[in-house]
């Protein structure tokens, strides 16, 4: 049997929509979902009526789900995450809020278990050297081709701490999102798959929605990695122009950069915005609209001969 594996939606309703219509053409029958459906665009409940609507689906909740719960306030910082909590309906609200964190279940034989985060399998030994703010970093001279990726990602997996702990696990399939970087490996037998982010892949790969395909047969288990090519031009230009971008255009406008380069943006520029903010005397936390926006100018300004490596 076959089955389609998406995590990281973000509200891209557009990517999760051509997407599904990839898996069912190649044949998916099940489906699963490994979280963080909104934030980030503006297109949270239609993604969502989109997988409510999947017959034979698992479904589990993200971190960004928590996020929806930030307190109220007038920061520019967690303005995005307001927006979407506002735009959600109550009843999409209520049915993330009954989501579980984690699911474990036998899939044709085969124990399969998911979480939003591999830290729920290998605690934080993949995180610690393979997540998105140090990829750039490892590839900094352009796109770099999946095999390359893959064959990297199984490498650092076979030795030291994260192999020490992906051998502890029982043997089976261990589904994980959050990082946004589409790999898989079979560990004897403990196979790992992060099918990436359908909505804002930030792997230093291709563009399009990402998703993984994942058979069983016999006992046997295998993958196939895939992406979904679409018009980003277009679909940037609805971005700029819904009432998210203009309620939260700092967050937006960064999100639409790592659309076009699939390089994480978010935790330098944090990083700058601190800079930013120490160097006029401003202690606010969390960042105030006008340090907030005051920072954008200045990473839209310099980040590029700064980070090279984030804008290729």
């Amino acid at each position: 049997m076959k089955y389609a594996i998406f995590s990281d939606v973000h509200g891209n309703a557009h990517a999760l929509k051509l997407a599904l219509e990839d898996a069912r053409r190649e044949g998916a029958e099940g489906f699963l979902f490994a979280g963080d459906y909104c934030i980030s665009m503006p297109w949270a409940n239609e993604a969502l009526a989109l997988i409510r609507s999947v017959p034979n689906a698992h479904i589990i909740r993200g971190n960004d789900e928590n996020h929806l719960a930030v307190p109220s306030g007038d920061d520019g910082q967690f303005e995005v995450a307001r927006w979407c909590a506002r735009a959600l309906t109550p009843e999409n609200r209520a049915w993330l809020d009954a989501l579980p964190h984690t699911l474990s279940l036998t899939l044709v034989g085969v124990p399969v278990h998911m979480a939003h985060s591999s830290e729920a399998f290998v605690s934080k030994a993949l995180h610690a050297r393979f997540r998105t703010s140090r990829l750039p970093f490892y590839y900094p001279d352009g796109p770099v081709p999946r095999d390359v990726l893959a064959a990297d990602f199984r490498s650092f997996a076979a030795t030291g701490e994260l192999a020490a702990a992906i051998a502890a696990l029982e043997p089976g399939v261990y589904i994980f999102g959050h990082n946004h970087i589409q790999t898989w490996g079979d560990f004897g037998g403990r196979i790992l798959i992060n099918p990436g982010s359908v909505g804002l892949p930030l792997d230093c790969g291709e563009p399009g929605a990402a998703y993984s395909l994942m058979t069983i047969e016999n006992g046997a288990v295998t993958v196939e990695e895939r992406r979904v090519p679409y018009d980003l031009e277009c679909l940037i230009g609805k971005i700029r122009g819904s009432s998210q971008h203009a309620s939260a255009r700092v967050w937006t406008e960064l999100i639409i950069s790592e659309l076009c380069t699939r390089r994480e943006k978010v935790a330098q520029f944090l990083w700058c915005c601190e800079d930013y903010a120490h160097s006029i005397g401003d202690a606010r936390r969390p960042f105030a609209k006008d340090t907030w926006q005051a920072a954008l100018d200045e990473w839209e300004r310099t980040a590029r001969d700064r980070f090279p490596a984030l804008f290729v």
